[in-house]
């Protein structure tokens, strides 16, 4: 399932924090990507670190779990339009996590994902083939949950191999590209 981050930071503004902490969960921005994995917590930004994990918070946020995120909106000089990313809860240690608004993220029935799939889903997104497609499809510089949806996917077992096949996320665009083409190659 796709679905657009739960968390619109002005209607839970009391429960925005900068720092993370006691009773406090990491909340995630476009800002906290970076090299193809989450940067959590990024102190030196603008945006808040954490909400407040309490009753009235609790419906915006998600289990932790292996996600992979993409940024809704993209500037025009931006070279690509998708840029996906991936929470790896090895790496930001937390019961639950929020997703702000302008993410759309990547999960199964509201939880995480396989590893596997998670990987494969992270090459395929972020190849050159995918994003010049997405390009040609959508003139904006905005990625909706739907725009995801209406991508075609290779099936499940093939974005494992992929996945598989990834032995870091910090690969080169050519190294995406080239276990992209290998596995679709085969279909």
């Amino acid at each position: 399932n796709i679905s657009t981050g739960r968390v619109v930071d002005f209607r839970v503004k009391d429960a925005l924090r900068k720092e993370p902490g006691r009773d406090k969960v990491p909340l995630l921005y476009p800002c906290h990507f970076n090299g193809g994995t989450v940067h959590w917590p990024k102190m030196e930004a603008r945006k808040p670190n954490a909400i407040v994990d309490n009753d009235e918070t609790r419906p915006w946020l998600v289990p932790s779990g292996m996600y992979l995120l993409t940024k809704r909106f993209t500037s025009k000089e931006e070279r690509r339009r998708l840029v996906a990313c991936l929470y790896d809860p090895d790496q930001v240690k937390a019961e639950r996590v929020g997703f702000e608004n302008h993410l759309n993220y990547f999960h199964a029935s509201g939880h995480g994902l396989e590893r596997m799939l998670a990987l494969g889903l992270f090459a395929f997104l972020n190849s050159t083939v995918v994003g010049q497609y997405f390009r040609r499809f959508s003139g904006h510089t905005q990625v909706n949950a739907t725009d995801l949806r209406t991508l075609a996917y290779p099936n499940k077992e093939t974005l494992c191999a992929m996945g598989r096949s990834m032995k870091t996320t910090d690969l080169s665009q050519e190294e995406i590209d080239s276990i992209v083409t290998q596995h679709l190659n085969h279909l």
